[in-house]
């Protein structure tokens, strides 16, 4: 491959390096999008693949603002018109739109149905090139970046987009360090046939083995994703597909009847990863290579989504003097993330700590507190807000 020259490079082909690379390509900006690209297998209808996200409405504005929300097959996505969450001792919190006056909560979509529109997109957008080669080793100067590809070609750039994940090899190359914690809980995620509709409800349960969520899909589909104890994931995963369906079933209080298991069960170790800086002259992490929290909020995508729309719009409102890569124009970007995802930070891991099982008064005082919020509209209200992005 000849070596290449261009504005932007942006490393990862997920969701997050997609919308990137599209955002800047639209700003007219000479963009290379390095990484093999993202699996997009979309299923048949009425099959799901298993992963699933809630996007926040700031979300979907900003795969409209790319003009690629409209080719996301509309059969394929749930609105989530109420949340309903149950701590223990009868504690329960609900959210519905139509009190808080917005269209919908959230937006279910598989992972796949986006890459396969943001592919499109990129694929139909002028001054946006792909290389399916790997990242290998990256030198930066005051003059450009070099990404030094797997098979030693050269793409040389003014600014570099990290979106190559939680263990980006690009964050390490350019030397910043990131903290990585444990949770010792395990995430499984699956898909079940309900018995009874869900009617665009999403549920959450706070318990003693973790915290179980049901997100709606279209017909009577429901994907599951259980944040447990690693042990209790271990017990969970050894089960029969028709116990691990009955555990769920009793864990989410039978609140949609029997649910019996569509597809595989995955499951992935749960941990929260922070960076020292967001930025570095030619260089801006976006996504998980940025930060990844707990998924109790599923506000994972949604947080790496607004990263892409900040840096999109600090390039858009660069001044004509100033080059792609100066270390002033990326701290805007970094100053701009710093407070929203450490408040999601801070939210998702307080949370996870809150419900773990430490005693009767921490019980007491977490069910309190979430029966509280449920009396109280505008903090509800302000709670809605947050999740949606705003």
């Amino acid at each position: 491959m000849q070596d290449i020259s261009c504005d932007v490079a942006v490393v990862g082909a997920g969701v997050v390096g997609l919308a990137a690379a599209l955002g800047c390509a639209q700003l007219g900006l000479r963009t290379t999008l390095v990484g093999p690209p993202a699996r997009a297998t979309v299923r048949a209808p009425g099959e799901f693949d298993a992963r699933i996200y809630a996007l926040a409405p700031a979300s979907v504005a900003l795969l409209e603002r790319l003009r690629v929300w409209q080719a996301v097959d509309a059969t394929r996505v749930e609105p989530v018109a109420r949340m309903q969450v149950y701590g223990d001792d009868g504690a329960e919190l609900r959210f519905d739109a139509y009190t808080a006056a917005v269209e919908r909560l959230a937006t279910i979509v598989e992972e796949a149905a986006l890459v396969q529109a943001l592919d499109a997109g990129a694929g139909f957008t002028a001054g946006l090139s792909r290389v399916a080669q790997a990242f290998d080793t990256l030198q930066i100067d005051e003059a450009s970046a070099r990404l030094r590809l797997a098979d030693g070609a050269l793409v040389e750039a003014r600014l570099v987009i990290a979106a190559d994940g939680a263990n980006s090899a690009v964050r390490a190359a350019a030397g910043l360090h990131a903290d990585s914690v444990a949770y010792e809980q395990t995430a499984i995620v699956a898909n079940f046939a309900a018995a009874r509709p869900h009617d665009g409800v999403a549920y959450q349960w706070f318990t003693d083995e973790g915290v179980v969520a049901l997100l709606p899909l279209p017909g009577q589909l429901v994907s599951l994703v259980w944040s447990a104890p690693d042990a209790v994931a271990a017990q969970l995963l050894a089960l029969s597909d028709d116990a691990f369906a009955a555990r769920v079933t009793a864990r989410s209080a039978d609140r949609l009847a029997a649910l019996a298991l569509r597809g595989a069960r995955h499951s992935f170790a749960l941990r929260r990863l922070t960076v020292d800086r967001l930025a570095v002259p030619r260089l801006v992490l976006v996504g998980d290579a940025a930060h990844v929290v707990h998924p109790l909020a599923g506000q994972g995508l949604n947080l790496g989504l607004q990263d892409v729309s900040e840096v999109l719009d600090v390039l858009a409102a660069r001044e004509p003097f100033r080059d792609l890569g100066d270390e002033a124009l990326l701290r805007r970007y970094a100053r701009a993330r710093a407070e929203p995802v450490a408040l999601m930070r801070l939210t998702t891991d307080g949370l996870s700590r809150l419900f773990a099982p430490r005693g009767a008064g921490l019980r007491s005082l977490r069910n309190a507190g979430m029966s509280l919020v449920n009396r109280v509209p505008p903090l509800k209200n302000a709670l809605i807000r947050h999740a949606m992005g705003d």
